[in-house]
């Protein structure tokens, strides 16, 4: 077998792994959308019923009209946001700290402790936090989800962003420092312009991991600070499941964070080219 036919062979062969890996990540988002506007009787039919129904917009509706749905909507918004930006800010600047800061003794046990923290099952922590946010006054706030999520994901995000500041040349920095530019300045101005990839990809993982946390708001927000997850959740009760409404949540829920991931997504390969070019 010639070189040309085996690299045509093997261009064929990992094109199709491609295309199953992106059948198998699609596929729910597709099921899930086309369940959202099915008639409640084609949703249970079986064989099941792919494109050939009538599509309803009758799910969405209820869910538009479910009391408080907008407050819900607007509360996973906020915290998402909220979170993120208090996540990746502060552990950038702990990064930061962590790469630039001479070997100690206990660094390596610090640095495998940022990710080992994160297989902590989240059920350990809930009664302790149940107990301070009860007795600080701030349960069924935002403000507490806030701070929660962006201490839980903290570690993650601080381990994954020590990566990137290490790949920052140490001499750029001695640079700026012989032309007279303090610490602040080259941190500000040199240093963060060449970590906006790592901040794209913490923003991702963060946003994603906040979004779709259920654990927390279930244990920890009433009706004030209560997130999509739970509401999502609503709909399965101990005698039905209410696939069509069910499904048009999560539809609706889709959207934000897939416009957060994209411009993220947009910055990490932006920053990574800009990067390569400098180089």
């Amino acid at each position: 077998m010639s070189f040309a036919r085996r690299k045509r062979i093997s261009a064929a062969l990992s094109y199709a792994v491609l295309l199953l890996a992106a059948f198998l990540s699609l596929f729910p988002v597709f099921w899930t959308i086309t369940t959202s506007i099915k008639q409640r009787a084609d949703t249970f039919v079986l064989p099941p019923k792919f494109i050939w129904f009538d599509p309803t917009l009758k799910n969405y509706s209820a869910i538009f009209h479910t009391r408080g749905f907008g407050q819900i909507y607007l509360n996973t918004i906020l915290v998402t946001l909220g979170s993120t930006a208090l996540c990746v800010m502060l552990s950038t600047l702990a990064a930061y700290a962590l790469s630039r800061t001479p070997r100690f003794v206990s660094r390596a046990p610090l640095e495998i402790s940022l990710v080992l923290v994160r297989a902590i099952p989240a059920i350990v922590l809930m009664v302790p936090l149940f107990h301070i946010t009860s007795q600080l006054g701030v349960y069924d706030s935002r403000v507490a989800l806030i701070v929660m999520y962006a201490t839980i994901n903290m570690p993650f995000a601080t381990w994954l962003m020590s990566s990137f500041v290490g790949q920052v040349p140490v001499a750029l920095e001695q640079s700026a420092a012989i032309d007279g530019a303090g610490q602040v300045a080259t941190f500000w101005y040199v240093v963060l312009p060449l970590l906006l990839p790592g901040i794209a990809a913490s923003t991702i993982f963060v946003a994603l991991f906040t979004w779709n946390e259920f654990l927390i708001p279930v244990m920890l927000a009433g009706n004030s600070a209560k997130t999509l997850p739970v509401f999502i959740s609503g709909f399965i009760s101990a005698r039905n499941l209410d696939w069509g409404p069910m499904a048009a949540a999560s539809s609706l829920a889709i959207i934000p964070i897939t416009i957060v991931t994209v411009v993220a997504q947009r910055a990490l390969i932006s920053g990574m080219s800009s990067g390569a070019l400098k180089g």
